[in-house]
C-alpha cells in the first residue's frame, strides 16, 4: 500500500483509507475525495499532488497526501 504522495503522474488508484486532522479530512471529503473513490494523479508539484476525481481537479498538500493510502 502506497501513500498518495508516492504515486506518479498518470496513475489511477483507489483510496483505501485516510487519516488526519478532522478539519483537513472534512475539507478533503467535501471535495469528493473519500475511501473507495477512484482518483487519477494529474501532476506532482513542489509541495503537493494534483488529483482528478469526478471531473474535478484538487491540489492536496504532501502532508495530507502522506496520510491518504492507495
Amino acid at each position: 500500500m502506497l501513500s498518495l504522495n508516492e504515486t506518479k503522474a498518470g496513475e489511477a488508484c483507489t483510496i483505501k483509507w485516510m487519516t488526519g486532522m478532522p478539519e483537513t479530512m472534512d475539507y478533503i471529503r467535501s471535495c469528493k475525495v473519500s475511501e473507495g473513490k477512484d482518483v487519477r494523479v494529474i501532476s506532482r508539484i513542489f509541495g503537493g499532488v494534483i488529483v482528478s476525481v469526478e471531473n474535478r481537479r484538487i491540489l492536496i498538500s504532501d502532508d495530507a497526501a502522506r496520510r491518504i493510502k492507495v
